[in-house]
C-alpha cells in the first residue's frame, strides 16, 4: 500500500503533540542558564535523551508488535509486564503526573494569586483530573485542538525576541560533564518511558487510516517519527538558546519553573507570562487526565479487570495528589535515583530490540538488561544514600562513573555488551533463555488464548 504523505504529517504532528508535555518546557531554560554559551552541547545532550529515545522507542516497539508489553518480551514475559508496569507508575502517579500539579501552581496560580497554597491548586487540579478521567467527554479534544498551536505560537515568539533581540550576552561556563548532565536531565521528561505505549497509540491510527500491511506500519511510523522528531528538537533546542540569552540574569541554583517564568517576562513581558501560564496548567491539565487514564487502563488490561479501571484511576489520582505537594524541584529530585535505575534498562532493550530479527537467543537481551540494571542500581543506591546525606557503594559508583563512555552517560553500555555477549553464548551452548522463536510462539499462543477469552465475554 502507498503511504500518503498527508498522513505522515497528520500522524505526525500527532505523535508530537502526545510528547511535547507543557511540564517538559522547564528543563531546556535551566540547561541553557547552566550552559551560557556552550548551549549547543547541552541541547544535543539533552536531544539525544529526548526526543531521539522517544522516537526510537516508538519505531522499535512497532516493530516488535506495538503493544507496551512487547519491549521487554526477549527477557521474558513476566518481566515484561513488570518493566511495563515500573514505566507506567513513573510516567503516571509517581512522577510525571504529580509533576503537572505542581507546574501548574508554580507557572500560574502562585504568579498570579500568591495567596493561594499549594494543597488548594492540588486539590481543584486532581479533583478535575479524576472527574475527566471518570466522565471522559470532548472538552479536553476542544482543548486540545487550540492549546498545543497556541503553545507553540508563544514559544515561536519567544525563540524570535531572543534571537532577534538577545536581552543579554551568553556567559561563559565551566560547568564540568555538560552533555552528560544534559542528557540525564533528558530522563526527567520520561517520554522515553511511555514510548511502547505511544507506538499503540501510532499504529491504532495506522491501522484506522487502512495501514494493514506490518512492513507499511514500520515504514510509516519511521515517517512518522522523523516529523515529530524534528518538531521536538526544534522546540527543546530553541528553548536551551533562550535560556543561554538570560544566562546572565539568572543562575542554576534557581528553580526550574522559575527560570522559565522569569525568561518569558524578560521577553514578553507580564502579558506573555500569564498567557504562557495559562496555556501551561490546561496543557498539564490534559496530560494528567491522559495519563491517569492510560495508567487504569493498563492495569485493568494486565490484571484482566481484576483491578477494575475506576479503583485504579481513583487511587492513582490520590497518589498523585499527594506526591505533588513536593513541589517541581522536591519531585524532580526524589525522580532521579529512580530514573537513574530504571533508563539503562529501557535504553538496553530500545537499542537491543533494533535488531530483534538478527539475534535468535533470548540470552542476549537478558544478559544486556542484567548489565545495564547493576550499573544503574549501583549508581540510585549511591544518589538515594548521598540525598540521605551518606554515601552507600560510594567507591563501587564512582569506578562504575569511570567506565568507558562515561562522560556521555553511557557507562553502562561495556557492562551491558559484556553480559549480553556472555548471556547469548549461554543460549547457544546451555539452551539459557531460549530462542526468538520461542518467544513469538509463545506469544500466539497468548493472543489465540486473549482472543477466545474476550469472544467468550463479549
Amino acid at each position: 500500500m502507498e503511504i500518503k504523505r498527508k498522513d505522515i504529517i497528520v500522524c505526525g504532528f500527532a505523535l508530537f503533540a502526545i510528547f511535547f508535555g507543557a511540564g517538559n518546557m522547564i528543563f531546556p531554560p535551566y540547561l541553557g542558564v547552566l550552559a551560557g554559551d556552550r548551549w549547543f552541547t547541552a541541547a544535543i545532550g539533552f536531544l539525544m535523551s529526548d526526543p531521539v529515545l522517544p522516537i526510537l522507542g516508538v519505531i522499535v516497539t512497532a516493530q516488535l508488535g506495538g503493544r507496551a508489553i512487547d519491549l521487554g518480551k526477549r527477557v521474558g514475559w513476566k518481566f515484561s509486564a513488570v518493566i511495563s508496569a515500573i514505566c507506567i507508575l513513573i510516567i503516571g502517579p509517581f512522577f510525571a503526573v504529580p509533576r503537572t500539579g505542581a507546574t501548574t501552581h508554580e507557572m500560574f496560580v502562585a504568579p498570579n494569586l500568591p495567596a493561594v497554597p499549594v494543597v488548594v491548586t492540588s486539590v481543584v487540579f486532581f479533583a478535575l483530573t479524576l472527574y475527566l478521567v471518570l466522565n471522559p467527554g470532548k472538552v479536553l479534544d476542544y482543548i486540545g485542538q487550540f492549546l498545543t498551536p497556541g503553545l507553540l505560537i508563544i514559544l515561536a515568539v519567544i525563540a524570535v525576541v531572543a534571537i532577534v533581540n538577545p536581552p543579554g550576552p551568553a556567559i561563559t561556563t565551566d560547568a564540568p560533564d555538560l552533555f552528560k548532565m544534559s542528557f540525564k536531565e533528558g530522563y526527567q521528561t520520561m517520554d522515553a518511558l511511555g514510548a511502547s505505549l505511544m507506538s499503540g497509540i501510532v499504529l491504532t491510527d495506522l491501522i484506522r487510516r487502512g495501514y494493514t500491511d506490518e512492513a507499511t506500519q514500520v515504514k510509516a511510523s519511521i515517517q512518522i517519527g522523523i516529523i515529530a522528531f524534528i518538531c521536538l528538537a526544534l522546540v527543546y533546542g530553541s528553548l536551551t538558546y533562550v535560556g543561554s540569552t538570560v544566562s546572565s540574569m539568572f543562575t542554576p541554583d534557581m528553580d526550574r519553573t522559575a527560570i522559565l517564568l522569569g525568561t518569558v517576562e524578560t521577553l514578553l513581558g507580564h502579558v506573555g507570562r500569564f498567557l504562557l501560564g495559562l496555556g501551561v496548567a490546561l496543557a498539564c491539565l490534559t496530560t494528567s487526565t491522559g495519563l491517569i487514564s492510560t495508567c487504569g487502563n493498563f492495569f485493568s488490561d494486565v490484571t484482566n479487570g481484576k483491578l477494575p479501571y475506576k479503583k485504579v484511576v481513583t487511587v492513582a489520582t490520590i497518589v498523585a495528589f499527594a506526591i505533588s505537594l513536593l513541589g517541581v524541584e522536591g519531585i524532580i529530585n526524589i525522580a532521579v535515583p529512580v530514573l537513574t535505575a530504571v533508563f539503562p534498562i529501557v535504553i538496553c532493550l530500545i537499542l537491543l530490540s533494533i535488531f530483534d530479527k538478527k539475534i535468535k537467543y533470548n540470552g542476549v537481551f537478558i544478559g544486556g538488561v542484567i548489565g545495564a540494571g547493576l550499573v544503574g542500581i549501583i549508581q540510585a543506591i549511591n544518589l538515594f544514600s548521598q540525598m540521605q546525606g551518606g554515601n552507600a557503594l560510594g567507591s563501587l559508583a564512582e569506578k562504575v562513573a569511570n567506565f568507558p563512555l562515561g562522560n556521555f552517560a553511557f557507562e553502562w553500555l561495556i557492562p551491558a555488551l559484556v553480559c549480553a555477549v556472555i548471556g547469548g553464548l549461554l543460549g547457544k551452548f546451555a539452551n539459557f533463555g531460549g530462542t526468538r522463536e520461542d518467544v513469538y510462539r509463545e506469544q500466539a499462543i497468548r493472543e489465540e488464548k486473549r482472543a477466545k477469552e474476550l469472544k467468550e465475554n463479549a
